[in-house]
């Protein structure tokens, strides 16, 4: 099951100012090369995917003949704008990283990650964050289930229907 990364898709909520207060040019540029680096193609495809089918969802809800037309509406009205915009994401998430590091550390994780076992940890890390994702949903559905089951007298008392 492919994932996103989970920090890419809080960067995409996140509401950052243009250029943090006490950042210097060399962490931005640090931070741009390590945005660049983390939110590779395939984990901004796999954002932009999810993204779609949820507007595909929305576009039939909202008086869309059927979810193919749905689809061809997405695909020609909206996605565009999603994939103009893609470089303001880039300029958002290094931001975020120069918030977090210092530019000397920013060089250190960009030199890392441009090192062979930084490229093995990008080219591993979707599918580890798929699974971890993948993992934690289904620990957490059992957790609560078996939460539920017994604490299901107290949540009857409370009004609450199990």
């Amino acid at each position: 099951m492919k994932r996103p990364l989970p920090a890419l898709a809080l960067l995409m909520l996140a509401a950052l100012a243009p250029r943090p207060a006490g950042a210097d040019g060399a962490a931005l540029a640090e931070a741009r090369q390590l945005a660049d680096i983390t939110a590779s193609e395939g984990a901004m495809a796999q954002v932009m995917a999810m993204m779609r089918e949820r507007m595909i969802t929305i576009i039939t809800a909202a008086g869309a003949p059927s979810a193919e037309e749905a689809g061809k509406i997405v695909d020609t009205v909206l996605m565009p704008e999603f994939h103009a915009a893609l470089p303001d994401l880039k300029r958002q998430m290094a931001a975020i990283w120069v918030g977090a590091l210092s530019a000397a550390d920013l060089h250190a994780v960009v030199a890392f990650y441009q090192t062979p076992a930084g490229q093995h940890l990008l080219a591993a890390l979707p599918a580890i964050t798929g699974k971890s994702i993948e993992t934690g949903m289904i620990w957490g559905q059992k957790t609560a289930r078996e939460a539920v089951e017994k604490h299901a007298d107290e949540l009857r008392k409370r009004g609450i229907r199990v």
